[in-house]
């Protein structure tokens, strides 16, 4: 007697999530459990399962599927044979299926598909492509049907899924049949981190408007984490781009033609519209691609909001040198691109100019009486905004206390036998709770070191104090600063007008400078 090899065989099995609602697609356990009864009725070796779940079959490309025909292939000849639960787990693509089965083909494997047999011969290749592109005219049906829910979906306000948006969860608020539609909803925690990022980019901490880099580092400080996980500057990016958080976002879900379509769907907003625009533009003006950073980062005072203000004119003034730069003249753009006779307005020492507009800010803003009238206005928000402290504080605490209870609770049901420890949803149960604690405890911290700064008093010290600090500040220490104050400065042959905002002094007023003197500190 001649003893004979026994043959050899690959498994391929998967599955998409689109695909899981359509009743006759088996699960990728039950795939897997048929191959394997297969080949060992009939003897096989059964080498290996290759296992695609959540990936369409109408994809070119596939990992397993490719790494699968890749080894099936070589030269070793590794495996006989090709199992699949069903031709349409194989591929959904005419093309991928034709192109591989003659792969197979010349490498001498056969595919067999377990639930349709077909011959050898060139009646079952036939028979075998026609189903593969019966398959792929369903798949495009299929995904035409889903497109078209999900645009449904959307018209009528519902969260098509995916990622839920820092600030946010989604909870379900109607069931239709097996599905469930959901909506977003405001994660009073998130949101107020949400915030934040977004004042912090407007204005910073003390009048100095942040990047993300330095947002990023700021709430690692103040032991803020994003579900878990440490803040990154593409995380704060993600935030401040993110059209949610202005009342909105918009579903991009292709039509029926796989054109393009947007759908806008209402959820809460957790931040003022033009503040979103507002720190948008100021991504804009300053983004690398729009303007250098050494212009962004420029110690020149009017670099930006330098306008020349004759009546037909209105360009901004620019820098120009003389004497190997020695000095330098602020010149209106349009006089010293197009020559002379283009604006009458004369050029003005940088150093002259300079120096009018800060001692009027100074002047102006920092008399005794009326730094007094915005040190009450400051007082007064902040009063305002330790009440808020010590609300959020009792909430975050009520909260903590409500979700260590309920950990507590779930342990306690799996001590008891109530809960298998091998259940599936607990380990995912178990985290989101331990997860809302760190959240919560991070809170807490963050709101009890602000809370920890000490009420601000208003005495003679006090102004004096605030006074010097603000003007040592914008005098010496500080160009951001005075580009912060000072919206725009417009300069004609008679007159010189400066406006400005009081944000960068009131956050200076409330922050002091980054190493640690605050002008309000207990007098």
């Amino acid at each position: 007697m001649t003893a004979t090899t026994p043959q050899r065989a690959f498994g391929y099995v998967r599955v998409s999530s689109e695909e899981e609602g359509g009743g006759q697609n088996a699960s990728i356990a039950a795939q897997r459990a048929a191959i394997e009864a297969a080949a060992a009725q009939e003897g096989v070796e059964l080498v290996k399962v290759f296992e695609e779940p959540d990936v369409s079959g109408r994809k070119l490309h596939r990992k397993q599927f490719d790494r699968m025909v890749t080894l099936a292939t070589a030269a070793e000849r590794p495996v006989d044979i090709i199992y699949v639960f069903r031709l349409d787990r194989y591929a959904r693509n005419l093309f991928t299926h034709v192109v591989t089965d003659q792969k197979l083909e010349a490498a001498g494997v056969r595919l067999i598909s377990l639930t349709e047999r077909f011959s050898d011969d060139a009646s079952g290749r036939l028979l075998r492509n026609f189903i593969a592109l019966i398959n792929e005219k369903y798949s495009i049906d299929a995904a035409a049907h889903t497109r078209k829910n999900r645009r449904e979906n959307a018209s009528a306000g519902y969260f098509n899924g995916g990622r839920v948006p820092y600030g946010y969860e989604a909870q379900t608020v109607a069931v239709f049949g097996k599905k469930e539609r959901k909506q977003l909803f405001v994660h009073e925690a998130e949101a107020k981190v949400v915030q934040s990022i977004f004042s912090l980019a407007l204005q910073g901490v003390d009048g100095e408007r942040m990047g993300t880099r330095a947002i990023s580092e700021y709430l690692k400080a103040q032991g803020h984490r994003m579900r878990g996980s440490l803040f990154h500057d593409s995380s704060v990016d993600g935030i401040l781009t993110r059209s949610h958080y202005r009342g909105f976002h918009v579903d991009r879900t292709a039509d029926e033609h796989g054109h393009p379509a947007e759908i806008t769907v209402a959820c809460p907003q957790l931040v003022d519209p033009d503040i979103v625009d507002r720190v948008a533009a100021l991504r804009a003006s300053t983004a690398p691609r729009v303007t250098p950073p050494r212009t962004t980062s420029s110690k020149t005072l009017l670099k930006k909001v330098g306008q020349c203000g004759a009546p037909t004119c209105g360009s901004g003034l620019t820098i120009r040198t003389g004497k190997s730069g020695q000095y330098g003249d602020y010149i209106c753009n349009s006089k010293a691109t197009r020559g002379a006779k283009s604006c009458g307005t004369r050029a003005i020492r940088q150093d002259a100019l300079d120096g009018i507009v800060i001692d009027t800010l100074l002047e102006r803003v920092l008399e005794p009486e009326r730094l007094k009238q915005l040190l009450v206005a400051v007082l007064e928000r902040s009063d305002a905004a330790d009440e808020r402290r010590r609300a959020d504080l009792h909430r975050v605490t009520a909260e903590h206390g409500a979700t260590q209870r309920r950990l507590r609770n779930l342990l306690e049901m799996v001590e008891t036998g109530l809960i298998s420890p091998r259940d599936p949803t607990l380990a995912g149960r178990l985290a989101e709770l331990r997860e809302a604690l760190d959240q919560m405890n991070a809170t807490r911290r963050s709101i009890e070191a602000q809370s920890a700064r000490g009420a601000l008093r208003i005495n003679e010290a006090t102004v004096k104090k605030c006074g010097k600090l603000i003007a040592d500040r914008v005098r010496y220490d500080s160009p951001a600063l005075r580009q912060a104050y000072v919206d725009k400065v417009v300069v004609t042959n008679d007159s010189i007008t400066i406006t400005g905002r009081k944000a960068a002094l009131e956050a200076a007023i409330l922050h002091g400078n980054r190493r640690g003197s605050r002008c309000g500190a207990q007098f």
